[in-house]
């Protein structure tokens, strides 16, 4: 961001009111016309001079000068091909084929939770990772969590032996501390010992802590996560008496009313419930089903609902109080009710039993409590919604996080096991654990990095990362994902399985202990079952069955708390990139733009428009957020859509010793973050000047249109174009493929996981933040954000943009050297080895999807370990053009595929990366010139419809225009 901007929202109220038509908006700056946003959109790339402005001397010199580099670049050779991998001879496997990928089913964690995944193995490298379509939790997709853990795996910054006091040791040196340690611990049953673990769903890790428990029964166990549902547990206990984890059915939901939270990214079954509300939205014998978010900060979720509540998160109380009393059918609404709660009870009363409302998890647990009396009110257990038993294990007698502070500081702990995660820097402000941990004449960390906990601790032991070792975790709704290794650990390390298995004193093979367990459950079956489990990824039959519950008796809603008046609420919030901070040192998801702020490289502090024009605020601005007398230096983003007098701060950043990307990114919010309020609480905000600069891809690659994002009515006839333009340019014959692509907007959920998939598939360079404040990000698919309507509470529309792979294409014919071509399967082709860098191509396609290496970015400190690049795809250089192919290696390897098997290419064989991580099945590829085809079909239908038609590039990528409906008429 550049310099500071005032926004009057009266002014541009009016500038919206003066439109004829919608008008779509990427920012505020855009809206007011500001001088920076002009300066974007008239040059492809920031900060290039307009050609206007070049004489054709100046213009010939620098073109002549792009040629020289060209050559240059074609005589230096690349340090990426120097280091490229080797493809080893491999041992043969039965039915394995040397250079042939393999394919190994296993399942990731995210929070303590499996996801199901397929691991594509290249000479036993990993080197990209999709969706299980076995597994409940992903259906086949994937989230950018998962995708980004091929770069996680090869982090060089892993840790690989392991240290004490900060000096490096050998294995046989930990070994032989420990032997006595244990020993000494055995004779007292673990008096003194006190063991930190992350929450977990591992059935394995639950039979080996139930086996240490024994052999140490005075230990202390102490389970800490900084993304909990300790509030929702809570509400379970005080409405049902018992804990419980709570599974959606929104495929049978026809009202959902989401309160805060954002049940499409931030719920551990958050895949599972996009996918299953847009097949609801795609039967053609049901209605439309109706979206209500009620939310203090936009989300995944309030972008895609049919309408929108803005409230400040401390209202949520009386909301929901509100809405609960309202949904009996005489109950009468008090004067100050907010005016959308009857309008809500009467959807959600209408529904009745496929009526649904989730409360988000940072919401008190009054809040929750409230929400499940409705959903039990309105008969939604059994249909919409179900109870099962907790996924995640749950460790007799074990305590938080607060308890094992005071234990430290009471001196009550001689021996501390922090087994994974990183505490010490997501721990809450107000406790110190680096200074209580250094009080234990013992402690000893399991990680993947050295990070801040491993700093703090004596001994540090490197931890395995998931896709190098054994185990086995649930999913959310209790299916159990057999985890086994998709190639041999890159250093030496231990699982936390084979931790605990040491000292429960049985053999620490991890193979062995997952074993063990799946034996004593399946006894003589076990070796089928076993194999089948391992081909299938997943175990069949082991998903929780539900369970019945009721409303307790004396059960009573009560009231709400007095809504205080002053004061600024301050939100913590999981980060859509980093999480919890776990992903801080991952390039890929640092360098991915946020779904909403589209920000890279950082967070800031979120504010509604009305909020910084009342304390005269910017985007960029800087300012003290304080919370209970800490305080934090935060830059300020002004969010459209934000409830005023609230700010939203994301969690994962302000790392100090995450490794050579992800320090010193960001500011710390954990620094502010309260233990007694770790979601919601109260702050203030104070200006001190000066700016924070703010690296966001919002402005970049605009496209100056208005008929850019279309809708239509569920009742509406087309979207289509109907007059067919007239072009000087030939047809192209097509006599066997004509591959095209159909991108659904009603479907897209803004999530990026194509863009992570699309990255990790074809080798796409990181460049880093000062690059991507330059425009000159690399990413080859772009996921587009507009608003349209009033900026205090604007419609949000998303839009992903690859290649267009036009019939027409305005690139093809200005490339000098026909580095640039029309493939006979109409792909635009990009050859790599012709291109000397003019960028004419570039300048003359109006999609902007084009990206130039302006430096060697597979040679920076960014760059990605030659191990996780897929040998099916080039490694670009500098000065080459790039951009999206259509996954052209994957058609290759399909066509090969069915040549060999003396075969016609089926329908759906070949899938794209984005495509295949896409949890909502947005986009759909295929070849058109099969009538039949899934692609075929979407191209007939009434919504389908080119960007920028009126161009005539005729693209081979076209789009669905989203369904709006009204939520007055349901």
């Amino acid at each position: 961001m550049g310099e500071s901007a005032k926004f009057d929202l009266d002014a541009l109220r009016a500038r919206l009111a003066a439109e004829e038509g919608p008008r779509l908006w990427r920012s505020l700056e855009e809206l007011a016309d500001m001088p920076e946003v002009r300066r974007y959109v008239e040059a492809e790339f920031p900060d290039v001079a307009q050609a206007s402005s070049i004489d054709r001397r100046t213009l010939l010199k620098l073109m002549s000068a792009s040629f020289a580099l060209g050559g240059l670049a074609a005589c230096n050779g690349s340090d990426a091909s120097k280091n490229a991998p080797l493809l080893s001879q491999s041992h043969n496997m039965p039915g394995y084929t040397p250079g042939v990928p393999l394919t190994v089913a296993t399942s990731l964690p995210l929070n303590g939770f499996g996801r199901g995944v397929l691991v594509k193995v290249q000479e036993g490298r990993p080197i990209k990772i999709e969706g299980n379509p076995l597994h409940p939790a992903s259906l086949g997709a994937t989230d950018v969590f998962a995708q980004a853990e091929i770069l996680s795996l090869y982090d060089p910054d892993r840790s690989g032996s392991p240290i004490q006091n900060g000096i490096p040791r050998s294995w046989e040196e930990l070994t032989n501390f420990i032997r006595p340690v244990r020993n000494e611990l055995v004779v007292g049953e673990g008096r003194g010992l006190h063991i930190l673990m992350p929450p977990t769903s591992s059935p394995t890790l639950n039979r080996l802590i139930g086996q240490t428990r024994q052999l140490f029964p005075l230990a202390q166990w102490h389970v800490f996560s900084p993304i909990d549902d300790n509030n929702r547990q809570a509400a379970a206990m005080e409405i049902f008496g018992r804990n419980v984890d709570l599974i959606y059915d929104l495929s049978q939901a026809d009202t959902i009313v989401t309160l805060g939270g954002d049940l499409f990214a931030e719920e551990p079954g958050h895949l599972r419930y996009a996918a299953d509300y847009q097949n609801r939205r795609r039967m053609q014998d049901k209605d439309l089903p109706r979206l209500f978010s009620v939310e203090a900060r936009p989300s995944l979720v309030g972008a895609r609902a049919d309408e929108r509540v803005i409230i400040r998160a401390r209202e949520f109380e009386a909301f929901t109080l509100s809405l609960a009393f309202a949904i009996e059918a005489n109950a009468e609404q008090p004067s100050d009710a907010h005016p959308a709660i009857s309008r809500l009870a009467n959807e959600l009363r209408r529904s009745g039993s496929h009526g649904l409302v989730v409360a988000g998890q940072e919401l008190p647990a009054h809040v929750h409590a409230l929400a499940l009396s409705i959903n039990a009110k309105l008969g939604a257990f059994g249909t919409a919604i179900r109870a099962v038993e907790p996924a995640r294990v749950a460790v007799e007698g074990a305590q938080g996080l607060r308890e094992l502070a005071e234990a430290m500081e009471a001196g009550r702990v001689t021996h501390l096991i922090v087994l994974g995660g990183n505490p010490v820097y997501t721990a809450p402000a107000d406790i110190d654990l680096a200074a209580l941990i250094r009080r234990v004449p013992l402690s000893m960390h399991l990680g993947q990095h050295r990070d801040e906990t491993a700093a703090a601790c004596q001994w540090h032991v490197p931890e395995a990362h998931p896709l190098e070792s054994w185990g086995d975790l649930r999913a959310f709704d209790g299916t159990v994902g057999l985890r086994q290794p998709a190639t041999m650990p890159l250093k030496p390390v231990l699982s936390a399985e084979e931790f605990l298995g040491l000292m429960a004193g049985q053999n620490v093979d991890g193979r062995s202990l997952v074993q063990v367990t799946w034996r004593e459950a399946w006894g003589d079956a076990f070796g089928e079952r076993w194999a089948r489990s391992l081909e299938d990824g997943v175990i069949d039959g082991s998903a929780s069955p539900a369970i019945d519950i009721s409303t307790r008796v004396d059960w009573q809603p009560g009231a709400a708390d007095p809504i205080p008046s002053a004061g600024i609420d301050v939100m913590f919030a999981p980060d859509p990139s980093m999480w919890d901070g776990s992903y801080a040192n991952n390039g890929w998801l640092q360098e991915l733009p946020k779904p909403l702020t589209k920000q890279v490289w950082g967070n800031a502090a979120l504010i509604a428009p009305e909020t910084a024009s009342i304390f005269g605020l910017s985007s960029g601005d800087a300012i003290d957020l304080s919370v209970e007398g800490r305080v934090v230096r935060a830059p300020v983003w002004v969010m459209p859509g934000h409830a005023p007098g609230a700010v939203t701060v994301t969690l994962g950043y302000g790392r100090r010793q995450a490794g050579r990307i992800g320090n010193d990114i960001g500011f710390d919010a954990y620094a502010i973050r309260p233990s007694t309020q770790p979601w919601i609480t109260a702050g203030d905000i104070r200006i001190v000047g000066g700016r924070v600069p703010i690296v966001s891809t919002q402005q970049h690659h605009s496209l100056q249109g208005r008929d850019i994002v279309r809708t239509v009515s569920p009742d509406q006839a087309s979207a289509q174009e109907t007059e067919k333009l007239p072009s000087f340019y030939p047809e192209w014959p097509y006599q066997e493929h004509a591959w095209g692509m159909a991108i659904d907007l009603d479907a897209c959920i803004g999530c990026n996981a194509c863009v992570i998939a699309c990255q990790a598939e074809n080798n796409i360079a990181v460049v880093g933040p000062e690059e991507v404040a330059k425009g000159r990000e690399m990413h080859w698919l772009r996921v587009d954000r507009y608003y349209g309507g009033n900026p205090v509470s604007p419609d949000t529309y998303f839009q992903p943009v690859p290649c267009m792979q036009c019939e027409k294409a305005p690139c093809e014919v200005v490339c000098p050297v026909n580095a640039t071509v029309h493939s006979s399967e109409g792909l635009n082709d990009m050859v790599y080895n012709r291109c000397i860098g003019t960028r004419t191509c570039s300048n003359n396609c109006p999609y902007k999807v084009r990206r130039f290496n302006f430096l060697d970015y597979q040679g920076t400190d960014y760059t990605a370990s030659p191990d996780a690049m897929n040998p099916q795809v080039t490694v670009r250089d500098r000065g080459v053009m790039e951009k999206c192919t259509y996954c052209v290696q994957r058609i290759g390897a399909a066509r090969a595929e069915a040549r060999i098997e003396d075969r016609h290419l089926q329908d759906g064989e070949v899938m794209t990366a984005c495509q295949q991580a896409c949890p909502t099945q947005a986009i759909i590829f295929g070849d058109i010139n099969d009538p039949v085809s899934s692609v075929s079909q979407l191209k007939k239908n009434s919504r389908n419809y080119a960007l920028l038609g009126h161009l005539n590039t005729q693209p081979r990528t076209t789009y669905l225009a989203r369904i709006k409906a009204s939520t007055e008429n349901g």
